[in-house]
């Protein structure tokens, strides 16, 4: 049997790759397990070098071939990392944004306005929309073509790094009234953020322009908003803005949608009691049901029928909701079809929260889903999985903890959002982060022992992890006042007299007056000295109260 011919440029690649491998094994830098080096061994004394210098393509084995590919993938991801840091990255992208929108950035500051008050004004102008409308396309290019060169950088430096890290996931952005920063970032240490561009010029042309608009404007802005956190000179970054690789890639996005095949027909099995073989049979399915009555004739896991957690409990208020607002009907779609709304429901939700698994795994995080509905689809597609979402401990805490953060923000923990982002940078500055982490996590890696599906559960221990910080610090903001009192009440009373008589003495420079005030402090009343050392001693003692962790967290509330 012949052997394979090769060509001239296949051999220069592979004599390429050996020689990388040859440097990193003279350098020391390739190591190989016992049972392993024999072999290895064998192998590479068979390689055999043409009169030209280049390698003899059919004396090198498929050992060696494997190793020398995964060298040279190493050597073009060490290549790739040193083109770009994370710093450089994140310069450049807000950089892109301030020139484009500084000036309504820079408005919206000066009238104290929302991102969305912007957004609401600007879209009433036919003319701005219009604007938007045809800009749009050709600034999404743009950072297409910056993203195309550098997020693959972005996402080796995060690989590689081995801090604490979540994922946004469940919405184009985060919402401009929430900084991520002050609820996941208390306990990760790094924040991925999509960019909102690559996300809302899809859109273009499924939704009215002014929606676009809108969309474009307010969520651009709030990412804009992140700027000086994400330029802080805090290693690793708090947060930072880099696109998912399915913003990127169209074909990505295609393959979202077969590759979450498995759960969306797993979550119509689960609605309807009966299996689906296929989207189409599903699909085929929820054609056949016209009316909310046929729907609600065929649930059987009404519980799961959900389309907006805001919109209240129950499977028939949900759909008829839906039917409605047509806000999760997809195009080809007939909107007066009850069934077509549900098929909507799990074309939408299924492949986003596959997404948010995807990405997160991508640079080693975890999902940090602050919308309700989308995490409960994440928690299903979990199930329908079967497995939970990582074997890491730190991270499965990390996820329980971040969920725990947001879900309570409008509840229990609705002081959280007010947090200062300047306050997490502080924290990180003071090295507190471990100790606000540790009493965030406090008990909580012992309930996801029990049942690590149990996220109720662990956001209630995590706000009364909060609950007994806060009550902790205002036992020691009460202590410190009551010494100050005491301090003072030295002054008035039984300093009253000497005191005087040293605050004299220091005005006029009369050592005499200083003298007897010596004299008065020996016989046993405290003098202005001690007074003054005291005052000096509680006053460090506050220092430290204010710059520790609690304290740090815990400033903004009044």
């Amino acid at each position: 049997m012949a052997g394979r011919i090769y060509t001239e440029e296949e051999v220069q690649e592979l004599t390429d790759r050996i020689f990388l491998m040859k440097t990193k094994l003279e350098a020391g830098k390739m190591h190989f397990a016992a049972h392993l080096v024999d072999g290895f061994k064998q192998s590479w004394e068979a390689i055999r070098l043409r009169p030209d210098g280049l390698v003899d393509p059919a004396s090198v084995d498929g050992r060696i071939r494997a190793a020398a590919m995964a060298v040279r993938a190493m050597k073009y991801r060490e290549e790739s990392m040193a083109a770009f840091s994370l710093a450089q990255i994140q310069e450049i992208y807000f950089e892109l944004l301030f020139r484009e929108l500084g000036w309504l950035y820079d408005e919206m500051q000066k009238k104290s306005a929302s991102p969305a008050d912007v957004a609401r004004l600007a879209v009433k102008n036919p003319d701005f929309v219009a604007k938007v409308t045809k800009g749009l396309p050709e600034l999404a290019a743009n950072l297409h073509e910056f993203w195309s060169a550098v997020s693959e950088s972005g996402a080796f430096h995060l690989q590689d790094g081995p801090q604490l890290k979540a994922t946004f996931a469940g919405d184009l952005f985060p919402a401009h009234w929430e900084n991520a920063v002050s609820m996941a970032g208390l306990y990760v240490d790094t924040i991925v953020l999509p960019c909102p561009i690559t996300r809302i010029s899809p859109l273009i042309g499924h939704l009215p322009d002014q929606t676009v608009a809108s969309l474009f404007i307010k969520h651009t802005l709030t990412a804009m908003s992140y700027r000086d956190i994400a330029l802080a000179d805090v290693s690793p970054p708090i947060v930072l803005i880099l696109p998912h690789e399915t913003d990127l890639d169209g074909k990505g996005k295609m393959g979202l949608t077969e590759r979450a095949t498995p759960a969306i027909c797993a979550h119509g099995q689960y609605l309807f009691g009966r299996q689906f073989e296929s989207i189409e049979d599903l699909a085929d399915f929820c054609a056949s049901l016209a009316t909310v009555d046929q729907v609600m004739s065929e649930l059987k896991g009404p519980d799961r029928l959900l389309f907006d957690t805001e919109w209240g409990e129950g499977a028939h208020r949900q759909l008829t909701r839906a039917m409605t607002e047509r806000e999760f009907i997809l195009p080809d779609m007939d909107a007066t079809c009850a069934g077509h709304h549900v098929l909507g429901a799990c074309l939408g939700r299924m492949p986003q929260a596959l997404a948010a698994q995807e990405n997160a795994f991508h640079v080693g995080g975890t999902p940090f889903i602050n919308a309700e509905t989308s995490w409960r689809y994440y928690t299903w597609m979990l199930d329908y999985e079967g497995r939970q979402v990582t074997n890491d401990p730190a991270r499965l805490q990390s996820m329980h903890v971040v969920h725990a953060l947001s879900a309570e923000q409008d509840t229990n923990l609705s002081w959280l959002g007010k947090v200062p982002p300047e306050t997490v940078v502080q924290i990180r500055k003071q090295g507190a982060a471990e100790e606000i982490r540790a009493m965030l996590g406090h008990g909580v890696t012992n309930l996801i022992g029990v049942d690590p599906n149990n996220y109720f559960r662990t956001a209630d221990q995590v706000v009364e992890n909060l609950d007994n910080a806060f009550r902790a610090h205002q036992k020691s903001l009460l202590e410190a006042r009551q010494k100050k009192l005491k301090l003072y009440g030295f002054d008035l009373a039984s300093c009253i007299t000497v005191g005087g008589i040293a605050v004299t003495a220091a005005l006029t420079s009369n050592p005499a007056l200083g003298a007897l005030s010596g004299v008065l402090g020996v016989a046993g009343l405290p003098n202005l000295r001690e007074i003054k050392t005291r005052f000096r001693e509680i006053a460090e003692e506050d220092r430290v109260r204010r710059m520790s962790p609690t304290g740090l967290l815990f400033k903004h509330l009044k």
